[in-house]
């Protein structure tokens, strides 16, 4: 199963908030049987999660009562049968790095509102550049 969700960022930016997320949710995910593609763009998380439902959706529940995220939507939800990020316990990226909005841009991706398989094709672009 795989949910894509954005929430609002309600962590500072800056490397070490970024960081210590990061290494929680790496260990987590990697407990739970979980994979996916975490993206910080200026104030928005857009995070893929995918593995086992009881262990996807159990996480996803914690994540929306977490008080680092606000108005966590579901972008997608679905049923799978390949996972998209099956090496990464929880890649990451920034609009530093990559940004979503340019990249929608260039590829006439709509933004608003967002195609989840548009997200997840610029997570997956991401992913292959930090391989």
């Amino acid at each position: 199963m795989a949910i894509l969700y954005r929430s609002e960022a309600l962590t500072p930016k800056g490397e070490a908030a970024e960081r210590a997320i990061l290494a929680t949710s790496r260990h987590k995910n990697a407990e739970a049987g979980l994979t996916g593609f975490l993206h910080r763009e200026s104030d928005i998380y857009y995070q893929w999660l995918e593995g086992p439902e009881p262990e996807v959706l159990k996480t996803f529940d914690r994540i929306r009562s977490d008080d680092r995220h606000g108005d966590v939507e579901v972008l997608d939800q679905q049923q799978m049968a390949t996972r998209s990020f099956p090496t990464w316990s929880m890649g990451y990226g920034t609009s530093k790095t990559t940004s979503l909005f340019d990249w929608a841009a260039d590829h006439d991706a709509p933004l608003h509102p967002p195609r989840a398989s548009d997200i997840l094709a610029f997570m997956k672009e991401c992913a292959a550049r930090q391989a």
